[in-house]
């Protein structure tokens, strides 16, 4: 079974009611928020990086109608009480992330890349993102846009 962790521009879109994705991307983290697998568990993972993007680019100000940081706080403290797994770089993150970086032919997506480490480092093999193609190549990761 895949596992699946959800990427930033998921979150902000669902947080930020001026997006024009904002309401199916809140129907969207709802939903999967809600979704247990045969253990009980909820079968999205977050990745602490995803977590701290949000919190950047959520209180943003040049992003219309950014929210406060404290509201932002309890925003990524409410996923956390959820008992969502947060998962982490490993102690290998570099020596993955450079692997990965070797089929590469530019550096411009060096933080997907990273995200991408962690992502396979911790044996998630599925990522929600509205920016499908900035994963492309990475052949260990399902990525699926969940908003078309």
């Amino acid at each position: 079974m895949t596992r699946f962790a959800v990427d930033t521009n998921l979150l902000v879109y669902a947080h930020n009611i001026s997006s024009e994705f904002h309401e199916k991307a809140r129907v969207f983290i709802e939903k999967v928020m809600n979704q247990k697998d045969e253990d009980g568990k909820l079968s999205l993972v977050m990745p602490t990086q995803v977590l701290m993007e949000f919190l950047h680019v959520i209180t943003w100000q040049k992003l219309e109608n950014p929210i406060s940081l404290p509201i932002a706080i309890d925003v990524v403290q409410s996923y956390l009480d959820t008992g969502v797994q947060v998962i982490h770089q490993k102690d290998n993150q570099m020596e993955t992330t450079l692997e990965i970086l070797k089929t590469l032919t530019t550096r411009k997506r060096m933080f997907d890349v990273a995200l991408a480490a962690t992502l396979k480092n911790n044996g998630i093999d599925g990522l929600y993102t509205v920016n499908t193609k900035d994963f492309e190549g990475f052949e260990f990761l399902t990525v699926v846009n969940p908003l078309v």
